[in-house]
């Protein structure tokens, strides 16, 4: 009994597992017990797991413990806590996985907000699935006390999404569901930076198609204009000025930074390219 659990037999694919169909007849009368046993099963594997492959294994385990208990709720959320790995440099795996129990958790767990912020986290961090996460925590942000930041998140998701309708319905909700003056500034806010990240995307894409057929990026936003790839000046929101920067994507005085999930290396990249050239507005070459 004092001895070091065995390794589970496996194959390439994971461990070798009993069916849950036929746990479930031979033991209908102990199907709990045997539930908790493929529980601790799981928190094993986790002990000795030191390979992506291994912590992939604690999934099969969780997997298999709810199959036979599905309202054993702690097994869904420490399974999809435990099961991503990260290879080094960010690159994580698993995490299909662990998305697979915390959907498979909500299923019998609808209302159940840490399943919800753990799935939308896993989207937005992981998926890159914006619109996904925005959706679950537009959802979250329905509770009563929820913190103000999952409806912040949700409105810049849905913005870095270009689901931009979406955005804008669920800021004007929150803005005229405030409890305060504070709250509602800045929802009322948020309208107008959703609708200047709306412009910017425009501008975006006629860079991109200015660039694709002159083999050069814009200098200013005018120049847009004037070759008919946008049909007017844009007008910002928040009343800045737009311009491009080096490496050809719209920006805005009155937000240097866009609408989206922030990202260190992307502020250095602006902050140098701002310190090498400068901001142009104009058509003169002189404009500073």
């Amino acid at each position: 009994m004092a001895d070091k659990p065995a390794k589970p037999l496996r194959t390439k694919d994971g461990p070798i597992l009993p069916r849950r169909e036929l746990l479930e007849v031979l033991g209908a009368a102990q199907k709990p017990l045997i539930a908790d046993f493929y529980w601790l099963q799981a928190i094993q594997q986790m002990g000795r797991a030191n390979t992506h492959t291994e912590y992939r294994d604690v999934f099969f385990f969780a997997d298999l413990a709810t199959d036979l208990d599905p309202k054993f709720r702690y097994v869904y959320e420490w399974g999809a806590i435990a099961t991503p790995f990260n290879l080094g440099r960010e690159q994580w795996v698993n995490t299909d996985l662990s998305s697979r129990l915390l959907t498979k958790g909500l299923a019998q767990f609808p209302d159940d907000r840490r399943f919800m912020f753990q799935l939308a986290y896993n989207k937005m961090t992981y998926d890159r699935d914006y619109k996904g996460a925005a959706d679950l925590l537009t959802a979250l942000a329905k509770f009563p006390d929820m913190p103000d930041y999952i409806g912040h998140l949700a409105t810049r998701l849905y913005a870095q999404a270009g689901s931009f309708d979406s955005g804008l319905h669920m800021a004007e909700m929150l803005r005229d569901s405030a409890d305060d003056d504070e709250a509602r500034a800045f929802y009322e806010h948020r309208i107008k930076e959703i609708l200047r990240e709306r412009v910017l995307t425009e501008i975006d894409q006629a860079v991109s198609a200015f660039q694709k057929d002159h083999g050069r990026l814009p200098r200013v936003v005018p120049e847009l204009v004037r070759m008919g790839y946008l049909k007017a000046t844009p007008e910002d929101p928040l009343e800045g000025q737009f311009f491009i920067d080096r490496r050809g994507r719209a920006r805005s005085t009155s937000g240097l930074y866009r609408l989206e999930m922030y990202d260190d290396a992307k502020k250095k990249e602006l902050q140098e390219d701002l310190a090498a050239g400068g901001i142009v507005f104009g058509d003169e070459e002189g404009t500073p």
